[in-house]
């Protein structure tokens, strides 16, 4: 990592600069210090064996587990856009396409408040974009792997992000799906000139698509940010 990285200024470019940062539970750090930045239209992929501390990396930079040192700085005016698991979406909640690409917008404009033209123009421009206005008024929960993985994909664009947040976007696919999923997702994204981070299994997609590796070993206490070239080399194969 360079020495220099504490002296560099926030750039027009960087959406989220994480400097020193140490994450853990109850006051205990599973990783050592890491620091890096997320820039504009840049991939930056976390890898790593369950349990490595990806989710806990993540968790802390979506503010919903504290930092144990450290510093986590947005620019101003960032906005995350955050595309959750599949796995985490409760299967049981009869929610249509359209209602749940919606509660993006209910996040900006604020609930209990109508949503007015512009937030509807937005909605049915992100469902467009990722091919899911046919399904509009089918429920969520009926859907494909790969249909969901894009409505949710369409519930974080209608929000218009400088910063999208991917947790296993391709999980449960196979490479082909993979694929088109990140395609699809990396294009869009970039249109938007948005910073994306996301968590990934699939090694040789992350080589090829990212700017830069985030590689993380709880067990070895490995922390390490670099090109995917210094990273990823000899790894190969699906997953970690």
């Amino acid at each position: 990592m360079n020495n220099d990285f504490a002296k560099e200024k926030m750039s027009e470019d960087v959406f989220l600069r994480v400097e020193n940062v140490t994450v853990g539970y109850r006051g205990l750090p599973i990783l050592p210090a890491i620091s890096f930045a997320l820039r504009s239209k840049q991939v930056t992929s976390i890898v790593g064996h369950n349990g490595s501390g990806k989710s806990t990396l993540l968790k802390t930079l979506l503010g919903l587990t504290p930092i144990l040192s450290g510093k986590i700085e947005f620019a101003p005016g960032s906005h995350i856009g955050y595309v959750p698991q599949r796995e985490a979406m409760d299967p049981i909640y009869p929610v249509t396409v359209l209602e749940l690409v919606k509660t993006g917008r209910f996040g900006i404009r604020g609930l209990g408040r109508a949503l007015n033209s512009t937030d509807i123009h937005k909605v049915e421009s992100a469902m467009q974009s990722t091919r899911v206005e046919l399904l509009a008024k089918r429920l969520f929960r009926t859907l494909s792997g790969g249909e969901q993985q894009r409505v949710l994909l369409a519930r974080a664009l209608c929000t218009e992000p400088n910063l999208l947040i991917l947790d296993e976007p391709t999980a449960s696919m196979d490479e082909k799906g993979a694929r088109e999923t990140m395609d699809m997702t990396l294009d869009l994204a970039r249109r938007q000139g948005a910073a994306i981070l996301m968590v990934n299994h699939f090694i040789d997609l992350v080589a090829q698509v990212s700017d830069q590796v985030i590689l993380l070993d709880r067990d070895h206490q490995i922390a390490k940010v670099g090109s995917p070239t210094e990273l990823l080399a000899g790894r190969g194969g699906l997953s970690v």
